[in-house]
């Protein structure tokens, strides 16, 4: 019976460059533990009833913030009301936001190394609690971080042309700071706003259209910016912003984004709130930490389970 079950996606550009990480996950482990790399959802469905079945203490996951959003939303649905192992982010991708938020730090080997030591000695682990958020819809969902509009732009942005990279992602934002302020045709694209009608808590928001409806359960949302900074202190909620103020205004605001200060601008809207709605004219396209999905023309997003997750 594996005390630590460890999925990791053969897929992602990391594991890529080194295709012998599994065998140096599984070595680690030894007889306490088990690596899976699923193909396909369904491998992956499968893997996640298969643990649930034989019991594991530990879920870590090999991967981004991409590749834990879809394992989770596959353990979600193989187990059920049944609550989730611990959880451990092992970095192992080119987007580690949730990771990061949590004050997770280091390569997969030596995080991995490090929970083997610790679980085999007995020591205890330290874990910090949060939510997931859940976007409902015929196959729903799991992860820590909502977008729509700025945010799917800028991930669209970041995910064409040269391989995605930290340096990247900070030359994106500048220059998408710099076309916003002359108006230039790199900052239309990235400001590009969303029309939808928005409800949280059985109440309409009357503006339309936004920059960005988002939301998260952890703070951060990558390059050190904390729009989500109500989220760890209200278990069971996520933080919510309907963000429909000018892009010239929401550039000036930046700084009090990375501070974890509110937007101090007009027509911006922020909610702590457990379940929040939306609806459009054509179906509505948002990302969860990281992936593109394309839902109905309404959307319900709300909060999902609780889990445990190792620092």
């Amino acid at each position: 019976m594996p005390g630590i079950a460890v999925v990791t996606n053969p897929r992602s550009r990391q594991n890529r460059r080194n295709p012998a990480i599994a065998g140096q996950l599984a070595y680690m482990l030894g007889d306490r533990g088990e690596v899976a790399q699923p193909n396909s959802r369904e491998e992956l469905v499968e893997t996640a009833r298969r643990f649930r079945d034989r019991g594991v203490d530990i879920l870590a996951i090999n991967g981004g913030d991409g590749t834990a959003h879809v394992v989770l939303s596959a353990f979600v649905a193989a187990w059920g009301n049944d609550p989730l192992p611990q959880v451990a982010l092992l970095r192992g991708g080119t987007m580690n936001t949730v990771a990061h938020s949590l004050g997770v730090r280091g390569k997969p080997a030596e995080l991995l190394g490090a929970l083997v030591a610790r679980y085999h000695s007995g020591e205890p682990l330290p874990t910090v609690e949060r939510n997931l958020l859940c976007v409902e819809g015929e196959e729903p969902h799991y992860g820590f971080l909502f977008g729509n509009g700025l945010i799917s732009n800028y991930l669209e942005l970041y995910y064409e042309g040269s391989e995605p990279s930290p340096a990247k992602a900070a030359w994106l934002l500048a220059r998408g700071i710099l076309s916003t302020a002359v108006g230039g045709d790199f900052g239309r694209r990235l400001m590009r706003p969303v029309e939808v009608e928005v409800e949280a808590d059985g109440r309409k928001w009357s503006l339309r259209p936004y920059l960005s409806v988002a939301a998260g359960t952890v703070d951060q949302i990558g390059l050190g910016f904390s729009p989500f900074y109500e989220a760890p202190r209200h278990p069971g909620h996520m933080h919510m912003l309907g963000i429909g103020c000018t892009p010239l205004d929401f550039v000036w605001n930046l700084p009090r984004v990375w501070m974890s200060k509110a937007i101090d601008a007009p027509n911006v809207y922020a909610a702590v709130t457990s379940e929040f709605r939306m609806r459009a004219e054509s179906p509505i396209g948002y990302m969860v930490d990281g992936d593109f999905h394309r839902g109905e023309k309404e959307l319900c997003v709300r909060v999902g389970p609780r889990l445990r997750l190792l620092v």
